[in-house]
């Protein structure tokens, strides 16, 4: 009888075993793993849809993002590493393990609304254990929207740094800053960003701040300041001859001149040359080591060298930097490919220094000339015009500076801006060549006027321009369609194209045969001497805004004129907005024959998919 119990009670105790083990909660997991385990990649926003897999050296940085020592995050970076990747599993992550609140700060309210559609709306549809945690946004469901998304035990707010409304009555356990080198000097009035938002956390004994950016210039970067008070961690990989642990740098690659696929990496143990197949093995190797103590915050630095996008091999890196053809290009390729922090020349410009610019051009147009773009600037009595030449390298000659007297109000001045944009100039040789784009600015009090003129001009490459300043603005950034009057209207950073312009009339070299360089026509034609002053009206300085230093534009005195510097500058975005193919333009002047494709400057493909082409390669 005894047996026969004990004998029972084995199933039991088994049962019992199974019984608890079906209520045990799962185990608990850091980011890596969970994205490894659970993330999808979306169509809407990757090269290659379909499951996550980590790269070594985000793992990491992933990881700490869910380590309960780590308090903050800063990650300085380049492009293409996968930071907006890696946020986007930390927002999973905690909507899927540990529910709270979360917020995401974007540059601008624009991007906030970006990413709530690019990345966050395709990753809940695409992610199996995310779909239906948090409710599709409706309009009359004032909890769930396109910059607020609520799911159980918490929600997820998207707000931009240039709206001080997004930082008020929350409490947020996990802060996410992306891009804080693009923010504002401040929100409104109401001060610093990363203070407003790091203030929504002080409630919480786990709270976490995560701060990504691309570096921008050396004394004003908040992702500078912020990775160089953490302990300062570089990825190591060994060398796969000799086992050395090193960190890439970028003068550890060499290459022969002009042969960018024979790049290599020189160990800077043994000497040995690594090829570019060999990176991935040692990645799989790698570790990250800090150069300071740990205190709670953790701080990676990555460049684009470590990166396994295949736009991003050594030999395309080294493509990259062989095409850069002034110090604008250079001070974005330091930033976006490097990632790291641009060191600012002074530039000091007179007038003087800029009338000995002037050259004889033996004709209306220089030799070396290729395209003529325009910029406008409306006036409440006059459009002021100018008229821009470009050829290789960017090199600039102004052609012609001018103003249209008349209300723009009143059809007479534009017929006269129709005269001149349409007019064709001479080479010596006798050829021609007319205006290929030209801006038109929206600001002022005719933007309904601008609009009208724009809308039935786009076919002959005439744009509406809005624009924008502040740091982190594009050039040229995307365009928008007003549908009242069916016009596409370009936004400009007009801060950045001021620092081209300032970093190119500072050029100096040999007359129209250095990159980047500006000169003006000998004879007159418009560029006397309230011109040079108008084109020098402003300077930049560092302004301290609530504590955070920022560059400025302001005139250099009361009532200074700065329409010529307006219209240099919207010249330049409309080479930027045509971004044309240097050596097709000069095949089809005659010049050459085109053998390469300037990759400097890819050309816009027309679309099938719901696009309108315009003309000349740019589509909508």
């Amino acid at each position: 009888m005894e047996e026969r119990t004990r004998e029972a009670r084995v199933p039991l105790s088994r049962f019992r075993k199974r019984l608890c083990g079906a209520f045990k909660p799962p185990p608990k997991l850091n980011l890596s793993q969970w994205a490894d385990e659970y993330a999808y990649l979306s169509a809407e926003s990757s090269a290659t849809a379909g499951k996550w897999k980590t790269i070594s050296y985000q793992r990491g940085i992933m990881d700490a993002i869910t380590d309960p020592a780590v308090t903050r995050v800063t990650m300085m970076k380049s492009a293409r590493v996968g930071y907006t990747k890696i946020i986007n599993n930390a927002i999973g992550y905690y909507i899927h393990q540990d529910p709270c609140p979360i917020m995401v700060v974007q540059p601008a309210v624009e991007d906030a609304e970006g990413y709530s559609k690019d990345e966050i709306a395709p990753m809940l549809r695409d992610t199996p254990v995310l779909r239906g945690l948090v409710a599709e946004s409706k309009a009359k469901v004032s909890t769930n929207t396109i910059l607020k998304k609520t799911f159980p035990g918490g929600q997820l707010q998207m707000v931009g740094a240039n709206s001080p409304r997004g930082f008020r009555r929350v409490s947020i356990r996990v802060l996410l800053f992306d891009e804080v080198d693009g923010y504002p000097a401040s929100a409104g009035a109401e001060g610093d960003q990363i203070k407003l938002g790091e203030r929504r956390t002080e409630y919480y004994w786990n709270r976490k701040i995560v701060m990504g950016s691309t570096p921008t210039i050396h004394e004003t970067s908040r992702i500078r300041k912020s990775y160089e008070l953490s302990d300062m961690r570089r990825y190591y990989v060994p060398c796969p001859h000799c086992g050395h642990y090193q960190v890439l740098r970028w003068d550890g690659l060499h290459w022969e001149p002009g042969e960018p696929e024979t790049a290599r990496y020189a160990c800077e143990g043994c000497g040995a040359l690594i090829h570019h197949g060999e990176k991935r093995g040692m990645l799989e190797r790698g570790e990250w080591r800090a150069e300071k103590p740990f205190r709670g915050h953790a701080g990676f630095h990555i460049w684009a060298g470590y990166s396994e996008s295949p736009n991003a091999t050594w030999e395309q890196l080294v493509r990259e930097y062989e095409l850069l053809q002034d110090d604008i290009e250079r001070k974005t390729f330091v930033n976006t490919v490097l990632g790291e922090a641009w060191q600012e020349e002074a530039i000091e410009l007179s007038e003087d220094a800029l009338r000995d610019k002037r050259a004889d051009y033996g004709a209306e147009l220089p030799t070396g000339a290729l395209l003529l773009t325009a910029g406008v600037d409306v006036q409440d009595d006059r459009l002021e015009y100018e008229i821009v030449a470009w050829g290789y390298g960017k090199r600039s000659w102004g052609v012609e500076y001018g103003a249209l007297i008349g209300s723009p109000g009143e059809p007479g001045v534009w017929s006269d801006l129709d005269r001149i944009l349409s007019r064709r100039y001479s080479f010596a040789d006798g050829k021609k060549l007319g205006v290929s784009r030209a801006c038109v600015d929206t600001g002022g009090h005719f933007t309904t006027a601008v609009y009208e003129y724009c809308s039935t001009r786009e076919p002959q490459g005439i744009y509406g321009i809005k624009g924008r300043g502040g740091a982190g603005v594009p050039i040229v950034g995307r365009h928008t369609l007003v549908k009242k009057y069916r016009v596409h209207l370009f936004g400009i950073g007009v801060d950045a194209l001021k620092e081209i312009t300032f970093a190119r009339l500072n050029k100096d070299g040999e007359a129209g045969k250095a990159d980047g360089q500006c000169l003006f026509p000998l004879d007159v034609r418009g560029y006397d001497d309230a011109y040079f002053r108008g084109l020098l009206s402003e300077q930049r300085i560092l302004k301290y805004k609530n504590g955070q230093p920022s560059y400025v534009w302001v005139k250099r005195s009361r009532g200074a004129r700065n329409e010529p510097l307006d219209c240099r500058n919207y010249a330049t975005a409309a080479l930027e907005i045509y971004r044309p193919d240097f050596r097709l333009l000069e095949y089809e002047l005659g010049q050459a024959a085109p053998e390469v494709t300037d990759t400097s400057q890819p050309q816009q493909k027309a679309s099938t998919n719901k696009r309108r082409v315009i003309s000349h390669g740019v589509a909508y």
